[in-house]
């Protein structure tokens, strides 16, 4: 009554292979426009990171300068 059912290789085809290459130009589009914005921020966050550390070194001296002057 029922016959078997053969399962037959997909083959690619012409839309398949359009859908890869726009892909893989949409992933090439953003890394296109991320890489700068990332090269960005890691220079932002180098620069911030030096800045609380000058802030910080700022910070202790003026602590020691003001214990110097409360000091009787």
């Amino acid at each position: 009554m029922s016959k078997a059912v053969e399962s037959k290789p997909v083959k690619t085809t012409h839309f398949m292979r359009n859908i890869g290459v726009e892909g893989v130009l949409l992933l090439g589009v953003f890394l296109l426009g991320f890489v700068p914005m990332w090269l960005k921020l890691r220079d932002a966050v180098s620069r911030l990171s030096q800045a609380e550390r000058h802030l910080n070194l700022a910070s202790v001296q003026n602590a020691m300068a003001s214990a110097a002057i409360d000091t009787p």
